[in-house]
């Protein structure tokens, strides 16, 4: 599927286009009805996750008897509910999921149970045995057996919300008995172990402050010994798992641009060796948050069980994209495109012999369907499954237009712009929609919000200032210590730029945005005042110095190093972090300000929007606040969007009224 570009198309667009359905705001809020759907390694079942009164169960769906099981986690020993985070395939008929309870912080469990919904087996978790004090606190399974007892390795290590310091030893575990033995015990320094393809665990990566390192050895009687990876500034070479003869690593590195490539490297040799996949202006995969959807990356290689070989590669420049070196999976791709030609159709799982597929079909304004490819029978059959979002319109829904612009430096600052349906293009009502993280990005794919406001008549520009990954090493960096610097001057110069081209009409202009996104709408609001009509911040940060304190745990040390080094140090810079937080010039804010907040937040605490708040009332300029109970850093209730994204319409059709 192609992505043009905005002015590219202009000449051709009509002035005025057809009027825009108003389509009902629940449409837009709704679950996800069915998710993260996987095929067993026999191709017989799939499995996702299905909402059912609001919580999301594990459905089994047998293809040739079209049985289905749902299981239901239940409740804790204490009475809290559960629900499934995610689930794996540890077998053919044999599946672990993940559970967790909001409580304060995240608990999280594993347990296994049969394709038909029976042997239910926990081995991990609080739940397990109450009496033991130290019990396994796994969640990540990097490895399946596929033996009798369906026995699978684990990292052992328990996950708190906010809790970046683990060094997980690593266990193997009996899905069916919970019977657990340790396998490789952790240095002290470990923070990720690869195992290769027959499981032997050969590889770890280690964690000294910021600089990360790689320790390997041949086989299970070896020693582990120190690889000579870079961990330059310029660009670690970061491993990503063994290739199939397990002489070979596939890693990625800089190519001579400074992007991110996928190379092969020689272990016994210390050297790269071929490139598998390359781009001269973006990353393959960049160095932190790659995008994904519905919880496949859209970055990195695909490997091939039934081969042994690296089939195709994913990536991302203005959109998805997808590349085949193997000219059987090619010759698939093709036949897809071809029958589903308005969508990115991406193979998401397959059967071990390679004769079944599921294929989620999406786009900018579809949040994807997913079909079954069946190809047992002489002909090739391509049946769909269902939709991810069910009765939501798609052919209403807004084009989301990759597009580019100069920042004030000359940089080059990439964007999405999603124009409104029926509302022309010229001296539009935009909402300026900066990215949460910092550190992060935004991609062409659908956005529940972003259509919501494309269908009530705005214009939405989301910028991926410096700092966004997936432009390359430097354009990463440059974000460094640049949060209330060149960060926000990429998006204030963005926001010009629009006015510039004539889209933007300069009286009724907004921002909105969540988490990192919050904040930097607030700082908008007060570096820049004569730009915003109004501003939304979502669990936005509002006192640097104050999330600081936060995060001084020891469960918390690596998140502290990060923070001192890419956002700024409070020992050395303290005057840096109060000049660039919003709660300290409240008082230059005039615009009108709608602040939201999930009352258990742990990512941003919900102390920080009350403390813009009383800011904002000493400063005469009293905010809009929604504060929404039993929700976190993003809002998993259903009743909790609604109800948000009709607060946000009314507070945006208020104030961006034409004057």
């Amino acid at each position: 599927m192609r992505f043009p570009r905005l002015f590219a198309l202009m000449w051709m667009l009509p002035a005025v286009w057809a009027a825009a359905e108003m389509i009902p705001l629940e449409k837009f809020t709704q679950d996800t009805r069915f998710s993260r759907a996987s095929l067993s390694p026999d191709g017989r079942y799939i499995a996702c996750l299905q909402m059912l009164n609001g919580d999301p169960w594990l459905m089994i769906l047998d293809l040739e008897t079209k049985q289905t099981a749902r299981v239901n986690p239940g409740v804790t020993r204490s009475g809290l509910r559960k629900e499934v985070a995610s689930f794996r395939w540890v077998s053919d008929r044999r599946i672990s999921f993940v559970t967790t309870v909001w409580d304060g912080q995240s608990l999280t469990g594993v347990s296994a149970v049969d394709c038909d919904g029976k042997n239910w087996a926990a081995f991990a978790g609080p739940d397990v045995d109450p009496t033991d004090p130290q019990p396994l606190l796994a969640t990540k399974i990097i490895h399946s057996f596929n033996d009798a007892e369906q026995n699978v390795l684990m990292l052992d290590q328990g996950f708190f919300e906010g809790s970046d310091l683990v060094y997980p030893d690593v266990v193997r575990v009996s899905t069916r008995t919970a019977q657990v033995r340790t396998v490789v015990k952790n240095p002290g320094n470990v923070v990720g172990w690869v195992p290769d393809r027959e499981g032997v665990v050969r590889l770890g990566v280690t964690r000294d402050g910021l600089k990360h390192g790689v320790i390997y050895r041949e086989n299970e009687q070896a020693k582990w010994r120190t690889m000579p990876l870079s961990d330059a500034e310029a660009g670690r070479i970061s491993p990503l798992g063994f290739d199939y003869d397990g002489k070979k690593l596939i890693v990625v590195a800089n190519n001579e641009q400074k992007r991110r490539a996928v190379y092969y490297y020689d272990v016994e040799a210390g050297k790269l060796g071929d490139v598998i996949a390359s781009h001269p202006e973006f990353d393959i995969i960049p160095e932190r948050g790659a995008p994904g959807v519905d919880g496949v990356s859209l970055s990195g290689p695909v490997m091939s069980e039934l081969t042994e070989s690296v089939v195709g590669i994913r990536y991302i420049t203005d959109g998805p994209r997808l590349h085949w070196f193997d000219p059987g999976f090619a010759a698939l791709q093709g036949g897809l495109d071809r029958l589903l030609p308005n969508t990115v159709n991406l193979i998401v799982s397959r059967s071990r012999d390679e004769k079944r597929f599921l294929v989620l079909a999406f786009s900018d304004r579809d949040p994807g369907t997913y079909y079954l490819v069946d190809l047992k029978s002489a002909k090739p059959e391509v049946s769909k499954l269902t939709e991810r979002m069910p009765g939501l319109p798609v052919a209403a829904m807004a084009p989301m237009y990759p597009v580019k612009y100069r920042a004030r430096d000359d940089e080059a600052i990439h964007g999405y712009l999603t124009l409104p349906p029926g509302a022309g293009r010229t001296n539009l009502p935009v909402v300026i929609m900066p990215h949460g993280g910092p550190f992060v990005r935004d991609s062409w794919q659908f956005h529940p919000l972003v259509q919501f406001l494309a269908n009530r008549g705005y214009a939405v520009f989301q910028m991926n200032f410096r700092g966004s990954p997936g432009y390359g090493t430097e354009f990463y960096r440059k974000g460094r210590r640049e949060i209330g610097r060149g960060m926000q001057d990429d998006i204030e110069d963005g926001t010009r730029w629009l006015i510039q081209q004539g889209l933007a009409d300069p009286q009724r202009i907004a921002i909105v945005g969540g988490s990192y996104g919050g904040y930097a709408a607030l700082f908008a609001l007060g570096n820049s005042p004569e730009l915003y009509r109004c501003g939304v911040s979502i669990n936005g940060v509002t006192d640097w110095t104050d999330i600081t304190k936060e995060r001084k745990g020891e469960e918390y040390r690596y998140a502290y190093l990060f923070f001192r080094e890419w956002i700024g140090d409070p020992k050395l810079a303290p005057e840096f972090l109060a000049e660039i937080s919003p709660v300290n010039f409240a008082a230059k804010i005039s615009a009108p300000v709608f602040i939201v907040q999930g009352k258990e937040d742990r990512t941003v605490p919900p102390k920080q929007a009350r403390k813009m708040i009383t800011a904002l009332e000493k400063a005469g300029r009293p905010p809009q606040e929604l504060f929404l109970a039993n929700e976190g850093h993003s809002f998993k209730d259903e009743k909790s969007r609604t109800r948000l994204y009709g607060e946000i319409e009314r507070f945006l059709a208020k104030h961006l009224a034409p004057r």
